[in-house]
């Protein structure tokens, strides 16, 4: 990502801010339509971008064939790309909060479409997986940056109606991915699922072309600039090494200090693990030679209940936001309901992730009616979709804009690194231990980790009080 040279202005930034709330250069004050379709930008992309990573898993036995490798050596293609899209994360969210947002996303997505075109012609399995590696790595800006645009447009009050909209996109994607991939293999093969990715990459950037910058740096320092207005410290470029210190050792620097990025992203990541190993079990118990010999078609369609859990879950997010949060901004003053207040729906989803493990596992193992594995599906992804909103509003609202996008950076290395591994096992661990006690392996370790947003709640603003990146009371 070639960027121009520009040196972080610490001390600028005491001296530009806002002339005050009605700024109208300030994106909470832009016109309502104007902050959706900022929104809506990162939302597609980053259904773009998941859809990519999941819909390669419908031709993961045409490209077995073609290739002459094994079906765990073509889930690489699968895996890589996850894997690039968590490492890309780590680099993206910092130089946005250096450069801005809006150069991340117009100069990464053209990379992503060109990787992705690469892939669809690779005449072999190497150049296949490099694509789809690099591809995952230049579209890793929208996963990772798009919560600190939510962050820039939206105040507080509204941020557990707006977000989710961002934040159900990363689960929607995939969910869709082998619904279309599985008709798709069976009439056109796996060089056409590269090209629905590509035409879909083309609509969105034309979309995403007029947008403005969000960023509140940015925007003061192009306005200082245009007004040609003296600050009092000078434009000295920092050593590459404070650079290279800033933009890619603090995502690291937070998961591993900052307690509440920690424990929460440990628990995130290990739900999208299991939601991603869905790609590959699903298959195995579904599909030709499992418990009920679905054909590619039929077994795409059996995601159907990923994607409507991941629609009910968004819609508790936000009953439940606006069930609560308007009486705690009345009792704490707007901007200052304490962080914690947004845990409530990962308290109440977090139940719901290994009671469908469990449902999932045993129902499937006892070859009841297609049916009954496929609904216990939808729970899972309730539970996935409450934690993973409730947690990312928690960690943004936790650490503001300035360093939100960092946090979840961080967030999107180890759920991305957890995604990526968890699918190369999946069928060994299915086959090994059977499909009932595989899954219920599955759901103790979610019963272990149900705890967390609990204890976040209850001591998160003492875990607040000693970080060094806080912005919240």
């Amino acid at each position: 990502m070639a960027l121009p040279s520009r040196a972080p202005q610490a001390r600028d930034l005491v001296d530009l801010d806002w002339t005050g709330p009605d700024d109208a250069d300030c994106p909470y004050n832009w016109p309502l339509w104007k902050r959706l379709y900022m929104t809506s930008i990162p939302a597609l992309l980053c259904v773009n971008v998941s859809f990519a990573s999941s819909v390669y898993t419908s031709g993961t036995n045409d490209i077995s064939q073609q290739f002459n490798v094994s079906r765990t050596e073509s889930l690489l293609g699968l895996s890589l790309f996850l894997w690039a899209l968590g490492l890309g994360a780590i680099i993206a969210a910092p130089v946005s909060e250096n450069y801005g947002r809006r150069i991340v996303y117009l100069t990464t997505v053209p990379i992503f479409g060109l990787f992705t075109l690469g892939s669809g012609l690779a005449p072999n399995f190497v150049t296949l997986i490099v694509c789809r590696t690099f591809a995952g790595f230049f579209g890793s800006a929208v996963v990772s940056v798009g919560g600190g645009t939510n962050a820039d447009l939206w105040r507080p009050t509204l941020a557990g109606v707006v977000y989710p909209f961002y934040f159900v996109s990363p689960f929607l994607g995939p969910a869709f991915g082998p619904v279309v991939g599985g008709y798709l293999i069976e009439a056109k093969g796996w060089r056409w699922l590269q090209w629905v990715i590509l035409f879909m990459i083309v609509f969105n950037y034309l979309y995403a072309l007029p947008q403005s910058e969000t960023y509140k740096k940015i925007i003061l320092e192009k306005r200082t600039r245009n007004e040609k207005t003296p600050t009092r410290s000078s434009k000295v470029a920092p050593p590459s090494r404070a650079i290279l210190q800033h933009i890619l050792l603090k995502p690291f620097k937070m998961l591993f200090v900052e307690s509440i990025v920690l424990f929460m992203t440990i628990y995130m990541a290990f739900n999208f693990a299991v939601f991603y190993s869905f790609f590959a079990a699903f298959p195995y118990i579904f599909g030709p030679g499992g418990h009920y010999n679905f054909t590619p078609g039929q077994q795409g369609l059996t995601f159907l209940s990923i994607a409507l859990g991941c629609v009910v879950g968004f819609v508790g997010v936000v009953y439940i936001d606006r069930r609560t949060y308007p009486a705690l901004e009345t009792k704490y003053g707007v901007g200052k309901v304490p962080p914690e207040h947004r845990l409530y729906g990962a308290m109440v989803g977090s139940a719901l992730n290994p009671a469908s493990l469990f449902w999932f596992g045993w129902s499937a193992n006892a070859g009841t009616h297609w049916a009954s594995p496929v609904v216990a599906a939808v729970p899972f992804a309730v539970g996935n979709i409450m934690v993973y909103s409730s947690g990312a509003l928690y960690i943004m609202n936790s650490y503001g804009s300035l360093h939100g996008a960092s946090a979840l950076s961080a967030n999107s290395l180890l759920r991305y690194a957890f995604g990526g591994a968890f699918p190369l096992f999946t069928v060994q661990l299915f086959s090994s231990l059977g499909t009932g006690w595989a899954s219920s392996l599955l759901g103790f370790i979610s019963v272990v980790l149900v705890p967390v947003p609990w204890v976040l709640y209850k001591y998160g603003k003492r875990i607040r009080a000693h970080s060094q990146y806080i912005t919240a009371a």
